[in-house]
């Protein structure tokens, strides 16, 4: 077999091996959203679940659900931010101080008091500013209207299959289920989803396409990431502030 065939396989193996960690990081940080979402705005929001054996298309169909969800919370508190300005909030509360009394106890109390509610704004804000959520519906949306939407999480990388071709060669496995089979099975089931009548080479055209799906769903993935470490970060901040 030609080196240019195993490339194409060794391309299509690593495509749908990052396919499968893009969408479990989309799961760990949408659910790390959904959390500070439920903690800091009363909602009841749930959570994702990443079933590997589960159809792909039932499981973006939740995670869009989700998203959907999201954007109609913080639509909503942020017409209600805008009718009442956070910062109208803030002077209020200082004005009020200050007319009663000059102590110094009683202001450090009422900016504790503004610390603990700023999450609300905070989270609004930032999932507002470069459009999180719309990026990652958009993103979903797309991935949805895919043929790979017929597949497994586990037909792109199964995690068992690195455990599987590290165990020791003295003893020698009898199952049919080989980390050479399962390679055979993905490559497979990628190629058939992604099956193109005309390409000359199925398994390089297979790779490309699931390169460019990949590709596309980086962007929304890294915005997501660092919207959800930006409100975790100044949560904490605002946390430490409040409690002093």
């Amino acid at each position: 077999m030609s080196s240019k065939s195993e490339e194409d396989k060794e391309r299509l193996v690593q495509a749908a091996k990052t396919f499968f960690f893009h969408v479990q990081d989309l799961t760990s940080f949408t659910n790390k959203l959904t959390e500070m979402l439920n903690c800091h705005m009363n909602t009841q929001i749930l959570s994702m679940v990443m079933k590997e054996d589960g159809n792909i298309k039932d499981f973006f169909e939740q995670m869009l659900k989700i998203v959907t969800e999201m954007q109609s919370v913080v639509e909503a508190t942020k017409k209600d931010m805008h009718n009442e300005p956070l910062y109208s909030k803030i002077a209020m509360v200082l004005s009020s101080v200050f007319e009663k009394s000059t102590n110094v106890k009683e202001l450090h109390q009422s900016a504790k008091k503004v610390f603990k509610n700023a999450h609300v704004p905070l989270i609004v804000s930032i999932l507002s500013h470069g459009n999180v959520l719309g990026m990652l519906a958009s993103s979903i949306t797309f991935l949805m209207k895919l043929p790979i939407m017929n597949l497994r999480l586990s037909d792109f990388y199964r995690k068992d299959t690195k455990e599987q071709s590290d165990a020791s060669t003295s003893e020698q496995s009898t199952s049919s289920d080989t980390p050479e089979t399962s390679i055979t099975d993905t490559l497979k089931k990628l190629q058939d989803a992604l099956n193109d009548d005309n390409a000359k080479n199925p398994v390089a055209s297979a790779a490309d396409q699931l390169e460019q799906i990949v590709k596309s769903v980086g962007p929304a993935l890294e915005v997501l990431k660092r919207a959800t470490k930006t409100m975790e970060t100044n949560i904490s901040l605002f946390k430490k502030a409040s409690d002093k």
